[in-house]
């Protein structure tokens, strides 16, 4: 058996071996893995944060249904839901001053880093809403607080003011609805009142009215019956015109007369009397010593007065039948006595 001599050459240089946790190609990889966990954590802390402002002021709105009616508690219950929509709520503390009133959270202290936003109406400012940290971490103390967090407490400044003035506005529409309803029953009180009193008023008028158709009755109406039957001539035409003037006392042609055609003169009413009772315009000129030409200027304004002008009614019958129905006793009891 032959033996063969093999020669190796051994390299003075060592040997180099890269590891694979040293390779480029394998650090480029876990780098970009590292980047991307930060970011998505600094995502999802982002969206944490806006998560607690959205739900601060669903809050505020729920709290509004709520408590519409009591500002006390509106305002307290917001202030109560600041603190968990900050970044550090364990070390936060809030306090609203609204119209001199202070409403704080359980265990208020102010802390040295603090926020504000004024509430403004009508632009002048009437509260202000305020945040404090009592402490903070070391690596936030010169700026503790996050620029969405000064758009957040601004917000609800906003919307603090707003429901305020609707409740301000809502409360003055109760108390002015309060006082027409107490207005109201006290002119409803006034207006039954008033009713008794006319009501009353009405029956003493009855009452005269009564007495007086009842004086004509048995006192007058007798001695005028008399005398126009003992009378004659013209002088009989006023004894007769006094007789048919006593009867009208009792009805309700004058009163009517005045009511209906307010524009009628003294003279006119005393007239369109003599008319309705059947007197011509001779005997009506007689009787009032004037000359026919004036009845008949009388009768003409009283046809324009009362709307008959160019029309063929007669002025008698429509005076007789504007009328309401003669007091008929009094009638039978004149021609009785007759």
């Amino acid at each position: 058996m032959r033996m063969c001599k093999v020669w190796v050459h051994m390299s003075k240089k060592p040997i180099q071996t890269q590891s694979a946790s040293h390779s480029p190609e394998t650090h480029q990889p876990q780098a970009q893995a590292d980047t991307a966990a930060g970011n998505i954590s600094q995502i999802k802390h982002a969206l944490q944060e806006r998560i607690k402002e959205l739900d601060c002021m669903y809050s505020i709105s729920r709290f509004r249904e709520l408590y519409f009616h009591s500002p006390r508690q509106f305002l307290q219950s917001v202030v109560e839901c600041l603190p968990r929509s900050w970044q550090s709520p364990e070390h936060c503390c809030a306090r609203i001053t609204y119209q001199g009133k202070s409403y704080v959270t359980g265990g208020f202290q102010p802390g040295p880093w603090r926020m504000s936003a004024d509430v403004l109406e009508q632009g002048k400012p009437v509260g202000v809403v305020e945040v404090f940290y009592r402490q903070v971490p070391l690596s936030q103390q010169d700026s503790p607080f996050l620029k969405e967090e000064y758009a957040l407490i601004n917000a609800v400044a906003e919307r603090v003011a707003d429901v305020m003035m609707h409740m301000q506005a809502e409360e003055d529409l109760r108390e002015a609805h309060k006082a027409l309803q107490v207005e109201h029953q006290s002119l409803h009180e006034m207006n039954i009142a008033l009713r008794a009193v006319l009501s009353r008023l009405e029956e003493e008028k009855q009452e005269i009215r009564s007495s007086i158709l009842s004086n004509i009755r048995k006192i007058l109406m007798p001695i005028v019956l008399q005398l126009e039957l003992e009378v004659t001539g013209r002088q009989r035409s006023y004894v007769t015109l006094l007789r048919q003037n006593l009867q009208e006392i009792a009805s309700p042609f004058l009163s009517q007369i005045y009511r209906d055609h307010v524009e009628l003169s003294p003279v006119e009413i005393a007239i369109s009397s003599m008319i309705r009772n059947g007197l011509s315009t001779k005997e009506i000129a007689q009787l009032r010593c004037i000359s026919p030409a004036t009845v008949r200027r009388h009768r003409e304004n009283l046809r324009k007065k009362l709307g008959l002008r160019n029309r063929k009614a007669n002025l008698s019958t429509f005076l007789q039948s504007s009328t309401a129905q003669e007091p008929r006793d009094l009638q039978e009891k004149s021609g009785s006595s007759g």
